[in-house]
């Protein structure tokens, strides 16, 4: 046990958060082919409905873009809010291992049910936007933890710590802002289409 505990004081934060997803995605892997019975009928008729109905429909490509957008800052705004407050790490910890879990579930899932086109599917769901997000995923994760640990653990003038590190932080977040826009317009115009001719094989 103590050399579990001296190993993880040993690794970077990015080093943990890796161990962290692999363990999410590992248990969504598994949770995927337990309880399969469960959700076969639900992809079933996804495949019958939305899936054909994406394939049929044009896509209103501007009402997209406008709903992935809203979508990422909501999540984004909770994520910078929830870092400058004592809840800030473990909020990033539960949100690795849930973003984790949640890929495992779904790459297995959709491999088992449609095979090779299942893993076209899948990375026709996570390109090319996923080029941007990961970046932005790995640079939250590593700035929302420095913040709150020199707010909370490293200081007890709390507001003394906010103050001196707000600036910084507003400017990560405009930064931070102009990526998710880059990234929802991705996810919205090339993202839909290429994942719209990837339906077609399936359907």
């Amino acid at each position: 046990m103590k050399t579990l505990k001296t190993k993880l004081q040993g690794m970077s934060i990015l080093q943990i958060s890796f161990l962290l997803m692999a363990a999410g995605l590992i248990a969504g892997i598994i949770s995927a082919n337990m309880f399969r019975p469960f959700y076969y009928e639900r992809m079933i008729s996804y495949h019958n409905s939305v899936f054909s109905d994406i394939v049929r429909e044009n896509i209103d490509y501007k009402g997209l873009f406008i709903y992935i957008l809203g979508k990422n800052f909501r999540e984004f705004i909770a994520f910078a809010l929830l870092s400058v407050t004592i809840l800030g790490i473990p909020y990033i910890i539960f949100k690795i291992i849930a973003f984790g879990f949640t890929t495992g579930f779904f790459i297995s899932a959709v491999a088992a049910q449609y095979g090779f086109k299942g893993i076209l599917l899948v990375l026709a769901y996570q390109f090319p936007h996923g080029i941007i997000y990961f970046p932005i995923i790995i640079l939250c994760i590593h700035r929302g933890f420095e913040i709150c640990r020199s707010i909370y653990y490293d200081s007890r003038d709390y507001m003394g710590s906010i103050r001196r590190n707000i600036k910084a932080y507003l400017i990560f977040c405009l930064f931070i802002s102009v990526l998710l826009a880059a990234g929802s317009f991705l996810e919205a115009y090339a993202g839909s289409f290429l994942l719209k001719k990837v339906l077609s094989l399936i359907i």
